[in-house]
Order: structure tokens, then C-alpha cells, then sequence
């Protein structure tokens, strides 16, 4: 475990995932984000599926990789790596970390991701977890229960950690101050001045995904702000 959390500590992973089918979606696709990121000097990646974690895997044996396997269920908030079965799932695909909804909300067999967590370590002790979590609180539960590395991916994505426009930095202190787990900031890291601080702030690791990953949200980004300061004529 340690090899790999040496890999990334102190450097940024990007998240390659698909939008919608209108932009960035394909296997294709996929790899040529993670080419470009390689190429841009990344320390790793982050990987939505079983699937794509085994493509990218294929092409960069060397490259650590956080897998997640977004599994929608009706009814359920919890998508990211919702239960054990996702879990092992990625693993066998060949993820170095396997990253799942640690937020105080009920995946649907009823648990929480504290007791995913928990469950996955009692039998399968050497697989690296990863903690995505929107409060101190759960970070907290969940570096208990046993995960390896809390991060503040769903901080502003739950309907109790409230909106925020950048990274949660008073989370990452808290975290970085309080518990022994390897942390990661991940969430509207928009800029390399946010970079910055968010290492200046407590992170072991960063990962960036929209801001260099999703041109039509950076289109959107930029064009949204002329017209708010009436440079964009309609």
C-alpha cells in the first residue's frame, strides 16, 4: 500500500470520465484523455467502471489508478461504488485504489459507506479504499472503520454540506489536523493557485477533473462570466 500512496503523495491524479453523449463518452474517448493527462505529467488517474479502469490499466501498467463504478439505483442517493460487489469488482479490473460513497446516506442495501468500508476490510484487508466523503464527520467515520485514504470528493454534493464554489479547505485542515489517514482533496479545483492551496491546506494528493477534462463546462465557464460582467453581446 505504501508504494502507491508514495506514488501520488504530494502530486495530482486527473479524473478521466465520460459526460454525455453529446461530448466525451467513448472508450475512444477515454484513452485520449488519459494520454493527454500522462503526456501533461499526472501522477495518475481516477476511472469511472470496471471497464475503463482495464483499458487504461492495459495501456499504463505503471500509472496509479482510483477506480470508481458509478451503479445508479431508483430511490438511492449512493452511486459511486455503492457495495462490496463494486468494490471487488474494481480490483479484479485492476484499480491500485478503489475510491466509494462515504457520505452519511444509505446505499440500497441499506449501509452505509462506513460499513462498506468496514465489511471490505474484515475480509479483504489489502485492498487500498478510498473514502469520498462531504463532512469532516464522515471522513472521520470512515478513517475509522478502516479506509485508507479519506478524500473531500462530495463536499457541496450532499443536501447537508451545503454549496460551495471551491474546494472544502476547512475540511482538508480538519482532516489533515485530526485523523491518521492519507487525504485527498478532490471537488472545484479550478485553478493552480487552488492547487496550491489545497496542498498549503493539509492534502497528501490532489485530483483535478473538470477543469481539465470537460471543455463544453470550461466553454460554459468562460462565457458565463462575460456575460455576467456584459462583455458577451447577445
Amino acid at each position: 500500500m505504501n508504494s502507491v500512496l508514495d506514488q501520488i503523495r504530494h502530486r495530482m491524479l486527473v479524473s478521466c470520465q465520460g459526460y454525455d453523449e453529446r461530448t466525451f463518452h467513448t472508450a475512444e474517448d477515454m484513452l485520449a484523455m488519459a494520454n493527454a493527462a500522462y503526456l501533461g505529467g499526472c501522477a495518475g488517474f481516477r476511472l469511472n467502471s470496471p471497464e475503463y479502469v482495464k483499458l487504461i490499466k492495459k495501456h499504463f501498467p505503471d500509472m496509479p489508478v482510483i477506480g470508481i463504478w458509478k451503479r445508479v439505483t431508483e430511490g438511492c442517493d449512493v452511486y459511486i461504488t455503492p457495495d462490496m460487489e463494486s468494490v471487488l469488482s474494481l480490483r479484479d479490473a485492476g484499480a491500485d485504489i478503489v475510491a466509494l460513497d462515504a457520505t452519511l446516506q444509505k446505499n440500497h442495501l441499506g449501509m452505509y459507506g462506513y460499513e462498506t468500508i468496514r465489511q471490505v476490510k474484515e475480509e479483504y484487508p489489502d485492498i487500498i479504499l478510498m473514502a469520498d466523503c462531504s463532512t469532516f464527520e464522515e471522513a472521520e467515520k470512515a478513517c475509522g472503520a478502516g479506509a485508507d485514504i479519506v478524500s473531500t470528493t462530495m463536499s457541496g454534493y450532499t443536501p447537508y454540506s451545503g454549496y460551495r464554489e471551491g474546494p472544502d479547505y476547512e475540511m482538508l485542515k480538519k482532516c489533515r489536523e485530526q485523523l491518521s489517514c492519507f487525504v485527498i482533496c478532490e471537488g472545484r479545483i479550478w485553478s493552480r493557485e487552488d492547487a496550491v492551496r489545497c496542498f498549503n491546506s493539509g492534502a497528501d494528493a490532489i485530483v483535478v477533473g473538470t477543469a481539465i477534462t470537460n471543455p463544453k463546462l470550461i466553454t460554459d465557464r468562460f462565457v458565463s462570466y462575460l456575460k455576467e460582467v456584459d462583455i458577451w453581446q447577445s
